[in-house]
C-alpha cells in the first residue's frame, strides 16, 4: 500500500481509487493534485531531492519500481544523442567489435545516471560527445524522423483498412439479418394466407435456404441409416462362463489375529479410547476404527523371528 501512495499528501489508492501517481525525471513521484499545487508557478523544486523541475517533467507512473521509471527517462534522453547504428561503423577495422563497444558505453552511461555513480563525470563525457558528433547526431535524428514517419504512415494505413473491413462486415451482417427477417415474414405470410398446402410451402421455403435444405437432407439420410442399422442388428450370444465371486484377501501379519471391529465394544476394548466428537462422527470416523487400527499395530510382527 505504501508504494501506491503520494509521499507529499499521504493519499493512498485505498482512500482514493482514482489516484493518479506521476513521476518526474529524478525518479520521485507525486499525485496529480500535488503536482498542480506545486506548479502554480512555472517552475518548482522536487520535494524529495530539490531538483529544479518543470510541469512537463512529470508523467504518469507506468511501472511499480520507480528506479525503472527513472531509467526509462534517462535512456530516452541518452539515446537522443547516442543514436549511431551498426552501419555507421563500416569504416572501422572491426565494425562489429566497435559497435558492441559503443553499445557498452551507452549502457554504462545509463547505469551511472540511473544509480547516481560519477554523475558529473558522466554528464561531462556526454557534453563532449555531443560537441564532437553534432553533425552525425543531427543526421541520425533526421533519418530516424523519416523512418518514424514511414512507420506511422503504415500504422495509420493499417488502421484505416481495419476500420474499412469492420464497416464492410457490419454492413454484410446487417444485410444478412434483413434478408433473413424478410424470408421469415414471407414464410409466415404464406402460412397465414393458406393458398398452398403446408408441405409445398415448407419445401419452397427450404429451397430458398440451401443451408437448411442440406441440413434437412443430411438429417433424413442419418435417420434412414439408423433404421437400416436397426434392421440388420444381430444380438450377441449370452455368456455361459461363471460369474465372478469375491474372496476376501488374507494377509499374514506375523502375529495373532485381531478381534473383529463389531465385538470391540462388547469386550471392553473401547473403555480406554477417547470418545469421538459430533464433528468426527460427521466425517465417518468412529472409535471402533481407531481402536481396531491400534490393535493391528500392536499385534503385528509379534511372531516374527529374525
Amino acid at each position: 500500500m505504501d508504494e501506491q501512495s503520494c509521499p507529499r499528501c499521504k493519499t493512498t489508492k485505498y482512500r482514493n481509487p482514482k489516484l493518479k501517481l506521476m513521476v518526474n525525471v529524478c525518479g520521485h513521484k507525486l499525485c496529480d493534485n500535488c503536482v498542480d499545487v506545486l506548479f502554480t508557478r512555472p517552475s518548482a523544486a522536487c520535494p524529495e531531492c530539490n531538483t529544479p523541475l518543470r510541469r512537463s517533467d512529470f508523467r504518469l507512473q507506468q511501472f511499480e519500481d520507480l528506479l525503472v521509471e527513472k531509467e526509462v527517462d534517462i535512456r530516452k534522453t541518452v539515446l537522443k544523442y547516442y543514436n549511431k547504428h551498426e552501419e555507421d561503423f563500416a569504416g572501422e577495422p572491426d565494425p562489429l567489435r566497435s559497435y558492441n563497444d559503443y553499445l557498452e558505453d551507452v549502457e554504462d552511461i545509463v547505469w551511472n545516471l540511473t544509480n547516481g555513480i560519477d554523475v558529473e563525470e558522466t554528464k561531462k563525457a556526454m557534453e563532449k560527445y555531443k560537441k564532437e558528433n553534432a553533425t552525425q547526431i543531427r543526421k541520425s535524428n533526421i533519418k530516424l524522423g523519416r523512418e518514424e514517419a514511414i512507420i506511422m504512415s503504415q500504422i495509420e494505413e493499417e488502421q484505416r483498412e481495419h476500420e474499412m473491413r469492420k464497416k464492410q462486415e457490419a454492413m454484410m451482417t446487417k444485410e444478412e439479418t434483413k434478408k433473413k427477417r424478410q424470408e421469415k415474414e414471407a414464410f409466415l405470410d404464406n402460412l397465414i394466407a393458406g393458398n398452398k398446402p403446408l408441405d409445398e410451402i415448407v419445401a419452397e421455403h427450404a429451397c430458398k435456404n440451401p443451408k437448411k435444405q442440406s441440413l434437412l437432407f443430411s438429417a433424413s439420410n442419418q435417420f434412414t441409416a439408423n433404421v437400416q442399422t436397426r434392421e440388420e442388428f444381430i444380438p450377441l450370444p449370452l455368456m455361459t462362463t461363471p460369474l465372478y465371486t469375491y474372496t476376501p484377501l488374507k494377509e499374514n501379519n506375523e502375529g495373532p489375529d485381531t478381534p473383529p471391529v463389531e465385538i470391540l465394544a462388547s469386550r471392553g476394548y473401547l473403555k480406554h479410547v477417547r470418545a469421538i466428537t459430533d464433528a468426527e462422527k460427521a466425517t465417518g470416523y468412529s472409535a471402533e476404527l481407531a481402536c481396531g487400527r491400534a490393535l493391528q499395530d500392536a499385534f503385528s510382527s509379534l511372531y516374527l523371528n529374525l
